[in-house]
């Protein structure tokens, strides 16, 4: 599964080089799970080509502070996700799932 997520924020943390975390997302921890492996993008728009993305490497809960529940995902920059339009069915605020056919 890819998701393709609404960032406007720029909520991003370089870990290492083309490491990087994405947070925080209001996300069911199953969901989390079945998207490691797959695909990410960010977009500022639903309907703006994608501006970053990469693989899904893993992720985590954070465990306290104003974003305490939420999914952090790990990921890792892949030139190819950049750029990447989807369309406007599918979305549920600022997330859309996308499953592999």
């Amino acid at each position: 599964m890819n998701i393709h997520l609404i960032e406007q924020l720029n909520n991003f943390v370089k870990l290492q080089d083309n490491l990087w975390e994405s947070g925080w997302w209001q996300l069911e921890e199953s969901k989390a799970q079945q998207l490691v492996g797959g695909e990410i993008y960010f977009h500022k728009k639903q309907q703006e080509p994608s501006f970053y993305g990469g693989t899904i490497l893993g992720y985590r809960i954070e465990q306290d502070g104003e974003h305490q529940g939420k999914i952090v995902f790990k990921l890792q920059h892949k030139q190819s996700c950049r750029n990447v339009r989807t369309d406007k069915h599918g979305w549920s605020k600022k997330l859309k799932i996308v499953s592999h056919d």
